[in-house]
């Protein structure tokens, strides 16, 4: 049998080949008769690249047959660094009720003075441990406002340090030579390659660089990490969170 083009992954001939199975089996009726299980897959030989998406659907796979054992390592992996976030509460918290939890992500605001009202939302999963410890910090969010904010109103990071008695932020507005900071698009934001402030959250003194603030202060305990909107600028300011990542674990929020 010849695929046409569309099935360029093994895991979409798969598919199709155990549709061809089960209308053979039933002499043509509109519901396969055979299901791909664990079984039918050697260890280790699906890939991400294998996985179109819709390519591989619970009509062909039988739910709950497809074992960690029938992954690549590469995936497997991945997968197990990947989180789940559908609700706000034990390792992400939420400062105040204008932060909520959404199918499509975490939700801010909206803040009809985006610079006296403001809420964050808390991790946890780092208390205790020291700034040094922080290998990697990313977060994917995107913002909106009724007025162009100067990119004063983006959203920012803070790691509070000594039972909240220190902080060191990170301002993507202040980030050189040039901010990724438009109002609307969704922005993928590297805080631990970018520059930070310690103690400054109002931005009077010039950045330093993360490698710089950890030489600084790396052995000062960590008592939570936020990410915030507001208290900064913008009319009807609101902002969305989709995910976050702290030390190669990914936390996806909403549905």
């Amino acid at each position: 049998m010849k695929f046409p083009s569309m099935f360029r992954s093994r895991a979409a001939i798969v598919a199709a080949g155990a549709l061809v199975v089960g209308l053979a089996a039933s002499g043509g009726g509109a519901v396969a008769a055979s299901l791909v299980t664990s079984h039918d897959i050697k260890d280790h030989t699906i890939r991400s690249v294998d996985i179109a998406d819709g390519a591989a659907d619970h009509r062909v796979i039988r739910d709950g047959s497809v074992r960690s054992s029938d992954l690549a390592h590469g995936l497997s992996a991945r997968l197990a660094r990947t989180k789940q976030v559908t609700r706000l509460g034990g390792k992400f918290t939420a400062t105040n009720a204008t932060v909520s939890m959404t199918p499509d992500g975490v939700a801010f605001g909206p803040y009809a003075d985006g610079g006296t009202a403001g809420g964050s939302v808390k991790f946890t999963g780092l208390n205790g441990m020291k700034l040094s410890d922080v290998k990697n910090l990313v977060y994917y969010m995107r913002y909106t406002a009724s007025n162009d904010s100067g990119g004063v109103g983006v959203p920012y990071l803070r790691v509070f340090l000594n039972h909240d008695a220190n902080d060191a932020i990170f301002s993507p507005n202040t980030q050189s030579p040039d901010p990724d900071v438009a109002e609307g698009p969704f922005h993928e934001w590297v805080a631990t390659s970018g520059s930070w402030r310690y103690d400054d959250d109002s931005g009077n003194h010039p950045d330093e660089s993360f490698k710089q603030l950890v030489t600084d202060h790396g052995n000062e305990t960590i008592s939570g990490i936020f990410i915030s909107t507001g208290f900064s600028n913008g009319q009807n300011l609101s902002s969305l969170l989709r995910w976050m990542q702290v030390n190669g674990v990914t936390y996806n929020f909403g549905g």
